[in-house]
């Protein structure tokens, strides 16, 4: 019995190969892409493989990949154009983030001081209207008022490294809240200087406010205010009890 021919072996199919640049057009777009993360050099290399990828595809007469390569180049020039637009915009707005940031501690410092000075006047209706003593003020409203976690209040927020940054008015010395004239002007707490004693006068003061509206300043009235460094001569430093 006669066997059927076979057929011919068909050759093997060999996988196309990939045209010459073509990795280089995807580098060069996702080297574009990821241009304005790499401040501009991701798309400087982008248009570098871009132009390589262009030139090697075309030596080859092959079209497939010349569309990567054009998108990788486009992408990476417009990062790169977009780079002085960034820097100008990072330029802008880091003044305003700083500034808002700066304003931010100071309600936050304001805050603090308000507690200061309410646990004073909680000190002060209970003593009869006086004040507690100057060069231990901390102690006492420690003790008395009632006012916790004394040693995070008084201190500047956003300068917490500092340490205490908030002294009495020492010429407040057995004086009394009740009848005392030209309260709203006359200094209870003021911020005062890394290091500087508990209690004194504007001679305490940084030689510069740490917020940007002036130094933070409690009346003895209860009210707290930022008062500008010319204007802090006009304020009541050592108020006559009547």
């Amino acid at each position: 019995m006669t066997q059927p021919p076979t057929a011919p072996a068909q050759p093997a199919q060999t996988p196309a190969a990939r045209p010459p640049g073509k990795g280089l057009a995807i580098a060069s777009l996702i080297l574009g892409i990821l241009g304005p993360c790499t401040v501009g050099l991701g798309s400087l290399v982008g248009i570098v493989l871009g132009i390589v990828a262009l030139v090697k595809l075309g030596k080859a007469g092959v079209a497939r990949g010349k569309g990567l390569a054009i998108a990788g180049l486009v992408v990476s020039g417009v990062g790169l154009l977009l780079l002085p637009v960034m820097a100008i915009l990072i330029a802008i707005l880091l003044p305003a983030v700083s500034t808002a940031r700066g304003r931010a501690y100071q309600v936050a410092f304001l805050s603090q001081m308000k507690q200061l000075s309410t646990a004073a006047q909680v000190y002060a209706s209970e003593q009869d209207g006086r004040l507690p003593p100057p060069q231990s003020w901390l102690e006492a409203l420690e003790q008395q008022a009632g006012l916790a976690d004394l040693d995070q209040v008084t201190r500047a927020h956003g300068h917490e490294e500092a340490g205490r940054a908030v002294a009495m008015n020492a010429a407040l010395k057995g004086m009394s809240l009740y009848g005392m004239p030209a309260a709203p002007r006359t200094v209870l707490f003021f911020e005062c200087a890394v290091g500087a004693p508990p209690a004194g006068g504007p001679d305490l003061l940084p030689p510069e406010p740490r917020y940007a509206d002036g130094y933070v300043i409690a009346f003895c009235d209860g009210h707290i205010e930022a008062v500008r460094p010319e204007d802090v001569g006009d304020l009541v430093w050592e108020p006559r009890q009547p």
